[in-house]
């Protein structure tokens, strides 16, 4: 099964051929391989390199035991540390050639980086491809160059849960047809009769009809509007925009949104109708 890496190593490659970084140009030193137990108080493998040795085969390494490597880089004209643009340790399969590369984190400003492979990211990686990988460094720098500098072999170990998953699996890894799913459309809804909306419809505009035939009964003359325009018709469109808000309530707009806009009219409806009727009366229309 060839491992998922990620943009790790595509950046990896990128930087690598893009800058024509050449391994010498870094110098890693400081190296330290540890491997612990579950607990972290007992040391299972310890080894410290300098550049360019390479340790021994560790012990097989498993969830419950940790890997971690640390180390400094320093550019090879002199004895400085650098700031690395990338720190990346590669786990290489010797068997399938998968790859994968897990970025080591700088610990503040020591200039000590840091990877450690986590219980989390072994069952991702490693869990399901057990076997020997060759481990190496891959440093980059744009001011000074880059390192591939190879460590030496690990050997991940085939851990419990992963043999308890392929005890359970299904034969060709659990692909196959699946279960299939029947959708259950919606019934449509049955409508009241048309004859009930309409006499509804009819039952609502009854009582603006209603206004009309009282106003005209009374001698409402709307052609006096035209004395006191600008004031009158400002002020009946705010009366309407009262009626449009009521519509829209019933509508779908919510209770608090309409209160707050009728209390957005109410201010400038007062003032329009309190202006319009005075003017009416002054002139004595």
């Amino acid at each position: 099964m060839k491992l998922s890496t990620g943009p790790w190593k595509a950046a990896a490659t990128v930087a690598m051929l893009s800058l024509g970084l050449v391994s010498g140009a870094i110098v890693a030193k400081d190296i330290n391989i540890k491997v612990v137990d579950r607990t972290g108080d007992n040391k299972l493998f310890g080894k410290q390199l300098e550049y360019p040795a390479t340790f021994d085969k560790v012990p097989k390494i498993q969830s419950a035991t940790p890997l971690s490597i640390s180390f400094k880089a320093e550019a090879s004209s002199g004895d400085k540390l650098l700031r690395l643009d990338q720190a990346l340790v590669s786990f290489q399969h010797t068997a399938t050639g998968s790859e994968v590369a897990l970025p080591a984190k700088a610990m503040g400003k020591s200039g000590v980086f840091k990877m450690e492979v986590t219980r989390k990211q072994f069952r991702k990686h490693f869990d399901s491809a057990p076997g020997k990988y060759n481990l190496a460094l891959v440093l980059g720098s744009y001011a000074e160059g880059g390192l591939l500098y190879k460590l030496g072999d690990v050997v991940m170990a085939d851990s419990s849960s992963s043999k308890s998953r392929a005890s359970v699996a299904s034969p060709g890894y659990g692909y196959g047809p699946k279960e299939e799913i029947r959708h259950r459309f919606a019934e449509s809804q049955r409508m009241a009769n048309p004859a009930v909306s309409l006499v509804f419809s009819c039952a609502a505009v009854a009582p603006l009809v209603v206004l009309l035939a009282v106003w005209a009964r009374l001698g409402a003359n709307v052609g006096n509007l035209q004395k006191e325009a600008v004031w009158s018709v400002a002020f009946l469109g705010l009366v309407a925009a009262y009626v449009g808000l009521a519509v829209a309530y019933w509508v779908g707009i919510k209770l608090l949104p309409t209160l707050a806009y009728a209390l957005a009219l109410a201010l400038p409806t007062f003032v329009t109708g309190r202006y319009a009727l005075s003017k009416r009366i002054q002139r004595g229309i």
